[in-house]
């Protein structure tokens, strides 16, 4: 069983609630004044379709699951009460970890894993991002974006390319995808996230579901891909000087790490609770 050091058991938000939760939304778009009205309006009436994404008899969503090109391994817990952790599309839990493949920033003939997570910082939620291949070197940004455009610009060093190093943080970290999207709102709490809209998904049909797990983008990771994600945090336990390893940016002082090691037990074959 997978929790950050400062997260609770928490129960997610029955499917039932989700007509409630949308309809709340409108209302509360009609009554934001102007463009930021019609955003809103536009964001809570929008029907997203998301892949089924199996819970155990609790009715939290079993752990790690694939959703696209990235392994979720746990969604955190929303900090509603702070609106620097959420804005009217996302909301950003601190405790959330992914992990993706991408190129290396140190061998350009290698692709490796990057683990993604979100940790409470002083006043506002910091993104790290770690790889396998630099596994005491994350790096921490106070935005998505920023914490990925960093990445991108060390593979296009030192690939010679010149592509560009913008790079979509919502998209890297997942929270752009419908999927983890609607988990992350089902998270208990997230309907009292202040300026966060709430959305409207639908679950795929069945034969789109079978098209999305057949090319390996949803259901259970495979077995090589979660064996990797567990060396990948095996080499930054090791390189740690203990479990619970902790980051200091200037801009926001102490933050709390997530321990490495607890992350690690989260991938071993038979645990899939993110309670």
């Amino acid at each position: 069983m997978f929790r950050p050091a400062d997260e609770t058991q928490q129960t997610q938000t029955p499917p039932d609630d989700y007509a409630r939760n949308a309809s709340v939304s409108l209302e509360a778009a009609q009554r934001v004044p102007g463009k930021r009205r019609k955003r809103h309006h536009d964001i809570a009436s929008k029907i997203r379709s998301v892949q089924p994404v199996p819970r155990d008899k609790h009715g939290n969503y079993e752990m790690p699951v694939q959703v696209g090109i990235l392994v979720v391994l746990n969604l955190g817990r929303v900090v509603w009460n702070r609106d620097a952790f959420h804005n009217e599309r996302y909301i950003w839990p601190v405790g959330y970890t992914v992990q993706r493949e991408y190129y290396s920033m140190v061998d350009p003939h290698t692709d490796v894993i990057y683990t993604c997570w979100v940790s409470e910082g002083k006043d506002a939620p910091l993104f790290h991002v770690e790889a396998e291949d630099m596994p005491n070197a994350s790096i921490v940004a106070p935005t998505a974006t920023g914490a990925w455009t960093a990445v991108l610009r060390k593979v296009n060093q030192i690939r010679h390319r010149e592509h560009s190093n913008s790079a979509s943080g919502p998209d890297y970290f997942g929270f752009s995808h419908p999927t983890i999207a609607k988990m992350v709102q089902d998270l208990p709490d997230a309907d009292r996230c202040r300026t966060y809209v709430m959305q409207n998904f639908v679950e795929m049909k069945d034969r789109h579901v079978r098209g999305v797990v057949k090319k390996g983008r949803g259901g259970r990771p495979s077995v090589d891909m979660l064996n990797r994600g567990q060396r990948a945090l095996m080499a930054a336990s090791a390189s740690s000087p203990s479990s619970a390893r902790t980051a200091q940016p200037k801009e926001a002082g102490l933050v709390r790490r997530i321990s490495v090691a607890t992350l690690t037990n989260t991938i071993s074959a038979g645990e899939t609770s993110p309670s």
